[in-house]
Protein backbone atom coordinates (compact mmCIF):
# COMPACT_ATOMS: atom_id res chain seq x y z
CA UNK A 1 0.00 0.00 0.00
CA UNK A 2 3.05 2.42 0.88
CA UNK A 3 5.16 1.74 -2.01
CA UNK A 4 2.80 3.52 -4.88
CA UNK A 5 2.61 6.35 -2.90
CA UNK A 6 6.32 6.93 -1.78
CA UNK A 7 7.50 6.23 -5.47
CA UNK A 8 5.10 9.20 -6.76
CA UNK A 9 7.02 11.24 -3.69
CA UNK A 10 4.31 12.01 -1.91
CA UNK A 11 4.65 12.67 2.09
CA UNK A 12 3.60 9.57 3.70
CA UNK A 13 2.08 9.14 7.30
CA UNK A 14 2.01 4.74 7.52
CA UNK A 15 0.45 3.21 10.60
CA UNK A 16 0.59 -0.64 11.09
CA UNK A 17 1.70 -3.02 14.18
CA UNK A 18 5.02 -4.50 13.93
CA UNK A 19 6.04 -7.47 11.68
CA UNK A 20 4.57 -5.91 8.56
CA UNK A 21 7.28 -4.78 6.65
CA UNK A 22 7.64 -1.44 7.50
CA UNK A 23 11.24 -1.24 6.79
CA UNK A 24 11.21 -2.16 3.41
CA UNK A 25 8.10 -0.30 2.57
CA UNK A 26 10.65 2.84 2.92
CA UNK A 27 13.81 1.41 1.87
CA UNK A 28 12.66 0.25 -1.36
CA UNK A 29 11.42 3.28 -2.99
CA UNK A 30 14.03 5.13 -1.72
CA UNK A 31 16.84 3.32 -3.18
CA UNK A 32 14.54 3.25 -6.50
CA UNK A 33 14.87 6.82 -6.50
CA UNK A 34 18.61 7.05 -5.12
CA UNK A 35 21.22 7.72 -7.30
CA UNK A 36 24.95 7.17 -5.11
CA UNK A 37 26.77 10.41 -4.82
CA UNK A 38 28.99 9.89 -1.82
CA UNK A 39 26.89 12.86 -0.38
CA UNK A 40 24.40 12.50 2.51
CA UNK A 41 20.62 12.41 0.48
CA UNK A 42 19.12 9.82 3.28
CA UNK A 43 18.65 10.17 6.91
CA UNK A 44 16.47 7.42 8.82
CA UNK A 45 15.56 8.52 12.29
CA UNK A 46 14.93 4.89 14.82
CA UNK A 47 14.54 5.39 18.17
CA UNK A 48 17.11 2.61 19.56
CA UNK A 49 20.45 1.38 18.65
CA UNK A 50 19.10 -1.81 18.20
CA UNK A 51 16.28 -0.77 15.69
CA UNK A 52 19.33 1.46 13.95
CA UNK A 53 21.30 -1.45 13.87
CA UNK A 54 18.86 -3.77 11.85
CA UNK A 55 17.64 -1.12 9.40
CA UNK A 56 21.55 -0.23 8.98
CA UNK A 57 21.27 -3.54 8.21
CA UNK A 58 19.05 -3.89 5.86
CA UNK A 59 20.01 -1.05 4.25
CA UNK A 60 23.32 -2.00 3.61
CA UNK A 61 22.00 -5.46 2.36
CA UNK A 62 19.98 -4.34 -0.28
CA UNK A 63 21.68 -1.02 -0.75
CA UNK A 64 25.07 -2.18 -1.64
CA UNK A 65 24.16 -3.93 -4.93
CA UNK A 66 23.47 -0.47 -5.88
CA UNK A 67 26.52 1.24 -5.11
CA UNK A 68 24.80 2.91 -2.20
CA UNK A 69 26.98 3.39 0.76
CA UNK A 70 25.28 3.24 3.99
CA UNK A 71 26.40 3.66 8.14
CA UNK A 72 24.84 3.63 11.15
CA UNK A 73 25.54 6.12 14.10
CA UNK A 74 24.56 5.76 17.91
CA UNK A 75 25.14 6.25 21.23
CA UNK A 76 26.84 4.39 24.03
CA UNK A 77 30.20 3.55 22.00
CA UNK A 78 32.83 5.58 20.31
CA UNK A 79 32.71 8.47 18.46
CA UNK A 80 35.38 7.46 15.94
CA UNK A 81 34.88 5.12 13.39
CA UNK A 82 31.08 6.45 13.36
CA UNK A 83 32.51 10.04 12.68
CA UNK A 84 35.25 8.38 10.03
CA UNK A 85 32.74 6.53 8.37
CA UNK A 86 30.72 10.40 8.18
CA UNK A 87 33.81 11.98 6.30
CA UNK A 88 34.39 8.86 4.28
CA UNK A 89 31.18 10.01 2.66
CA UNK A 90 27.99 8.15 2.88
CA UNK A 91 24.71 8.11 1.05
CA UNK A 92 22.69 6.62 3.54
CA UNK A 93 22.18 7.62 7.16
CA UNK A 94 20.42 5.60 9.92
CA UNK A 95 20.74 7.33 13.68
CA UNK A 96 19.36 7.49 16.98
CA UNK A 97 18.22 11.03 17.89
CA UNK A 98 21.61 11.61 20.45
CA UNK A 99 23.57 10.97 18.46
CA UNK A 100 22.04 12.32 15.09
CA UNK A 101 22.81 15.66 17.13
CA UNK A 102 26.07 15.33 18.41
CA UNK A 103 27.03 15.15 14.57
CA UNK A 104 24.78 17.82 13.28
CA UNK A 105 25.98 20.27 15.61
CA UNK A 106 30.11 19.32 14.74
CA UNK A 107 28.73 19.48 11.46
CA UNK A 108 29.88 15.96 10.55
CA UNK A 109 26.51 15.38 9.05
CA UNK A 110 25.47 17.75 6.83
CA UNK A 111 22.08 17.79 5.92
CA UNK A 112 21.57 19.88 2.58
CA UNK A 113 21.51 17.96 -0.15
CA UNK A 114 18.34 14.96 2.00
CA UNK A 115 16.10 13.98 -0.02
CA UNK A 116 14.12 11.56 1.94
CA UNK A 117 13.85 11.52 5.70
CA UNK A 118 12.26 8.58 7.56
CA UNK A 119 10.82 8.97 11.33
CA UNK A 120 10.85 4.98 12.59
CA UNK A 121 8.61 3.66 14.99
CA UNK A 122 7.65 7.81 15.71
CA UNK A 123 4.97 6.74 19.15
CA UNK A 124 8.30 4.97 20.43
CA UNK A 125 11.08 8.17 20.40
CA UNK A 126 7.38 10.17 21.67
CA UNK A 127 7.91 7.64 24.58
CA UNK A 128 11.26 8.05 25.20
CA UNK A 129 10.68 11.85 24.81
CA UNK A 130 13.03 12.33 21.82
CA UNK A 131 9.97 14.66 20.78
CA UNK A 132 12.31 18.13 20.87
CA UNK A 133 15.49 16.48 19.05
CA UNK A 134 13.38 15.11 16.44
CA UNK A 135 12.10 18.58 15.83
CA UNK A 136 15.58 19.99 15.86
CA UNK A 137 16.95 17.58 13.36
CA UNK A 138 13.92 17.96 11.17
CA UNK A 139 14.09 22.09 11.20
CA UNK A 140 17.89 21.44 9.68
CA UNK A 141 16.91 19.53 6.85
CA UNK A 142 15.51 20.97 3.82
CA UNK A 143 11.43 21.50 3.06
CA UNK A 144 12.17 19.76 -0.45
CA UNK A 145 12.85 16.33 0.99
CA UNK A 146 10.09 13.72 0.71
CA UNK A 147 9.13 12.73 4.44
CA UNK A 148 7.78 9.42 5.69
CA UNK A 149 6.68 8.53 9.29
CA UNK A 150 5.73 5.08 10.38
CA UNK A 151 4.78 4.41 13.70
CA UNK A 152 2.70 1.89 15.52
CA UNK A 153 -0.05 4.23 17.16
CA UNK A 154 -0.82 7.51 15.88
CA UNK A 155 -0.95 9.64 19.54
CA UNK A 156 -1.68 13.62 19.38
CA UNK A 157 1.33 14.72 19.27
CA UNK A 158 2.64 12.64 16.50
CA UNK A 159 -0.49 14.73 14.93
CA UNK A 160 0.98 17.70 15.95
CA UNK A 161 4.62 16.42 14.47
CA UNK A 162 3.35 15.59 10.83
CA UNK A 163 1.40 18.57 10.64
CA UNK A 164 4.05 20.79 11.66
CA UNK A 165 6.95 18.89 9.21
CA UNK A 166 5.18 17.20 6.13
CA UNK A 167 3.70 18.05 2.78
CA UNK A 168 -0.57 17.07 2.50
CA UNK A 169 0.84 13.26 3.53
CA UNK A 170 -0.80 10.72 2.97
CA UNK A 171 -1.65 7.88 5.02
CA UNK A 172 -1.50 4.31 4.80
CA UNK A 173 -3.16 2.61 7.65
CA UNK A 174 -3.21 -1.78 8.24
CA UNK A 175 -6.21 -2.58 10.54
CA UNK A 176 -5.24 -5.95 11.57
CA UNK A 177 -8.56 -7.87 12.41
CA UNK A 178 -7.03 -8.95 15.76
CA UNK A 179 -3.99 -6.47 17.47
CA UNK A 180 -2.11 -9.54 17.85
CA UNK A 181 -0.37 -11.44 14.66
CA UNK A 182 -1.93 -14.43 14.11
CA UNK A 183 -0.49 -17.60 14.84
CA UNK A 184 0.47 -16.53 18.60
CA UNK A 185 -0.91 -18.63 21.44
CA UNK A 186 -1.01 -16.90 24.34
CA UNK A 187 -1.51 -17.94 27.65
CA UNK A 188 -0.98 -16.92 31.46
CA UNK A 189 0.12 -18.50 34.70
CA UNK A 190 -0.53 -17.31 38.13
CA UNK A 191 2.19 -17.97 40.22
CA UNK A 192 3.69 -15.75 43.09
CA UNK A 193 6.10 -13.25 43.01
CA UNK A 194 9.00 -16.03 44.90
CA UNK A 195 8.05 -18.70 42.49
CA UNK A 196 8.47 -17.19 39.25
CA UNK A 197 11.99 -17.89 38.95
CA UNK A 198 11.37 -21.45 39.68
CA UNK A 199 7.96 -21.54 36.91
CA UNK A 200 10.65 -20.30 34.23
CA UNK A 201 13.07 -22.98 34.62
CA UNK A 202 10.02 -26.14 34.93
CA UNK A 203 8.61 -24.89 32.03
CA UNK A 204 11.97 -24.63 29.71
CA UNK A 205 12.59 -28.28 31.04
CA UNK A 206 8.72 -29.35 30.32
CA UNK A 207 7.64 -28.33 27.31
CA UNK A 208 10.91 -27.98 25.09
CA UNK A 209 10.97 -24.14 24.75
CA UNK A 210 13.54 -23.68 21.79
CA UNK A 211 14.41 -20.22 21.15
CA UNK A 212 12.93 -17.97 24.05
CA UNK A 213 13.08 -14.82 24.78
CA UNK A 214 11.97 -13.53 28.25
CA UNK A 215 11.27 -9.88 29.38
CA UNK A 216 11.52 -8.78 32.39
CA UNK A 217 10.37 -5.08 34.24
CA UNK A 218 14.16 -3.53 35.26
CA UNK A 219 17.55 -3.92 33.87
CA UNK A 220 18.70 -5.65 37.02
CA UNK A 221 15.95 -8.17 36.87
CA UNK A 222 16.98 -9.30 33.47
CA UNK A 223 20.55 -10.14 35.01
CA UNK A 224 19.30 -11.65 37.71
CA UNK A 225 17.09 -14.09 35.45
CA UNK A 226 19.95 -14.87 33.34
CA UNK A 227 22.05 -15.71 35.89
CA UNK A 228 19.58 -18.18 37.63
CA UNK A 229 18.95 -19.77 34.37
CA UNK A 230 22.56 -20.01 33.64
CA UNK A 231 23.33 -21.60 36.89
CA UNK A 232 20.84 -23.99 36.41
CA UNK A 233 22.59 -25.16 33.21
CA UNK A 234 20.63 -23.42 30.24
CA UNK A 235 22.53 -21.29 27.86
CA UNK A 236 20.78 -17.80 28.67
CA UNK A 237 22.44 -14.17 28.71
CA UNK A 238 20.90 -11.00 28.86
CA UNK A 239 20.38 -7.62 27.24
CA UNK A 240 19.86 -4.03 29.20
CA UNK A 241 21.00 -0.59 29.17
CA UNK A 242 23.10 -1.69 31.71
CA UNK A 243 25.74 -3.82 29.15
CA UNK A 244 27.60 -1.88 27.12
CA UNK A 245 27.21 -1.77 23.29
CA UNK A 246 29.54 -3.85 22.18
CA UNK A 247 28.59 -6.53 24.77
CA UNK A 248 24.75 -6.04 23.83
CA UNK A 249 25.63 -6.43 19.71
CA UNK A 250 27.90 -9.61 20.87
CA UNK A 251 25.11 -11.49 22.90
CA UNK A 252 22.06 -10.50 20.25
CA UNK A 253 24.49 -12.06 17.89
CA UNK A 254 24.95 -15.57 20.42
CA UNK A 255 21.07 -15.91 20.16
CA UNK A 256 20.38 -14.95 16.19
CA UNK A 257 22.96 -17.69 15.75
CA UNK A 258 21.18 -20.41 18.27
CA UNK A 259 24.23 -20.48 20.58
CA UNK A 260 22.20 -19.26 23.03
CA UNK A 261 19.27 -20.42 23.91
CA UNK A 262 16.98 -18.03 26.27
CA UNK A 263 17.47 -14.57 25.64
CA UNK A 264 16.36 -11.89 28.87
CA UNK A 265 15.40 -8.67 27.84
CA UNK A 266 14.17 -5.28 28.95
CA UNK A 267 11.60 -3.28 27.13
CA UNK A 268 14.40 -2.17 25.10
CA UNK A 269 14.06 -5.37 22.99
CA UNK A 270 10.13 -5.47 22.84
CA UNK A 271 10.55 -3.29 19.43
CA UNK A 272 12.20 -3.51 16.26
CA UNK A 273 14.15 -6.82 16.90
CA UNK A 274 14.10 -8.96 14.32
CA UNK A 275 14.88 -12.25 15.22
CA UNK A 276 14.02 -15.62 13.15
CA UNK A 277 12.36 -18.54 14.67
CA UNK A 278 11.74 -17.49 17.94
CA UNK A 279 9.51 -19.79 19.43
CA UNK A 280 8.18 -18.26 22.81
CA UNK A 281 8.11 -15.15 24.27
CA UNK A 282 7.44 -14.76 28.05
CA UNK A 283 6.40 -12.12 30.38
CA UNK A 284 8.21 -12.49 33.57
CA UNK A 285 6.94 -9.48 34.48
CA UNK A 286 3.74 -7.64 33.26
CA UNK A 287 4.47 -5.24 30.86
CA UNK A 288 3.27 -1.83 31.65
CA UNK A 289 0.81 -1.02 29.13
CA UNK A 290 -1.52 -3.48 26.89
CA UNK A 291 0.64 -1.68 24.26
CA UNK A 292 3.93 -3.15 25.54
CA UNK A 293 2.14 -6.50 25.75
CA UNK A 294 1.25 -6.59 21.99
CA UNK A 295 5.13 -4.90 21.10
CA UNK A 296 6.57 -7.89 23.45
CA UNK A 297 4.77 -10.55 21.99
CA UNK A 298 5.08 -9.75 18.57
CA UNK A 299 8.51 -10.92 18.65
CA UNK A 300 7.60 -14.69 18.14
CA UNK A 301 4.92 -15.64 14.89
CA UNK A 302 6.58 -13.48 12.60
CA UNK A 303 5.72 -13.77 8.92
CA UNK A 304 2.92 -16.18 9.09
CA UNK A 305 5.09 -18.65 11.72
CA UNK A 306 3.18 -19.76 15.13
CA UNK A 307 4.17 -19.39 18.49
CA UNK A 308 3.98 -18.41 21.91
CA UNK A 309 3.88 -16.03 24.21
CA UNK A 310 3.28 -16.99 28.15
CA UNK A 311 3.09 -14.26 30.72
CA UNK A 312 3.32 -14.67 34.51
CA UNK A 313 0.51 -13.27 36.40
CA UNK A 314 0.61 -12.71 40.60
CA UNK A 315 -2.37 -12.98 42.10
CA UNK A 316 -2.50 -9.21 42.64
CA UNK A 317 -2.22 -8.40 38.84
CA UNK A 318 -5.09 -10.18 37.39
CA UNK A 319 -7.06 -7.00 36.59
CA UNK A 320 -3.86 -5.54 34.18
CA UNK A 321 -4.54 -9.05 32.56
CA UNK A 322 -8.23 -8.00 32.58
CA UNK A 323 -6.77 -4.94 30.36
CA UNK A 324 -4.70 -7.03 28.46
CA UNK A 325 -7.13 -9.06 27.16
CA UNK A 326 -9.65 -6.19 26.53
CA UNK A 327 -7.10 -4.34 24.64
CA UNK A 328 -6.43 -7.62 22.17
CA UNK A 329 -10.11 -8.46 21.70
CA UNK A 330 -9.64 -11.90 23.32
CA UNK A 331 -9.53 -14.26 26.43
CA UNK A 332 -5.93 -14.93 27.51
CA UNK A 333 -6.60 -18.24 29.59
CA UNK A 334 -5.43 -18.62 32.86
CA UNK A 335 -3.47 -22.28 32.45
CA UNK A 336 -1.34 -24.27 35.50
CA UNK A 337 1.72 -26.66 35.15
CA UNK A 338 0.98 -29.91 36.84
CA UNK A 339 2.59 -30.88 40.68
CA UNK A 340 3.05 -26.75 40.39
CA UNK A 341 2.42 -24.61 43.68
CA UNK A 342 0.00 -22.36 41.87
CA UNK A 343 -2.12 -19.69 43.56
CA UNK A 344 -6.16 -19.55 43.83
CA UNK A 345 -6.86 -16.42 42.13
CA UNK A 346 -8.19 -13.94 44.57
CA UNK A 347 -11.91 -13.97 45.56
CA UNK A 348 -12.57 -10.42 44.12
CA UNK A 349 -10.88 -11.55 40.77
CA UNK A 350 -12.63 -14.81 40.78
CA UNK A 351 -15.59 -14.42 38.97
CA UNK A 352 -14.07 -13.23 35.90
CA UNK A 353 -11.67 -15.81 35.82
CA UNK A 354 -11.52 -18.94 33.62
CA UNK A 355 -10.79 -21.84 35.71
CA UNK A 356 -7.31 -23.26 34.66
CA UNK A 357 -6.66 -26.74 33.97
CA UNK A 358 -6.81 -29.60 36.48
CA UNK A 359 -3.64 -30.82 38.53
CA UNK A 360 -3.13 -27.79 41.35
CA UNK A 361 -1.34 -28.87 44.59
CA UNK A 362 -3.75 -28.36 46.82
CA UNK A 363 -2.36 -26.26 49.98
CA UNK A 364 1.22 -25.95 48.28
CA UNK A 365 1.49 -22.23 47.88
CA UNK A 366 -0.34 -21.34 51.69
Amino acid sequence: MALPILLEGKDLLGMAQTGTGKTLAFLVPILQALRPTGELQVLVICPTRELALQVGEEAARVGSRIGVRSTVVYGGTSLGPQRQALKDGVDLVVGTPGRLLDFLQSAYLRTRQIRFLVLDEADRMLDMGFIQDIRTILRKCPQSRQTMLFSATFPDEIKVLSGDFMYYPEEVRIEPEQITARGIRQRAFLVQERDKANLLRRLLQAEGLDKVLVFCSTREATAEVSRGLALAGCRSSSVSSLLSQQNREATMKLFREGTLRVLVASDVASRGLDIDDITHVVNFDLPHTPDDYVHRIGRTARYGKGGDAVTFVAPGEIPRLREIEAHVGQPIPLTELPNFPHPDPEPAARGGSRRPARGRRRGAAR
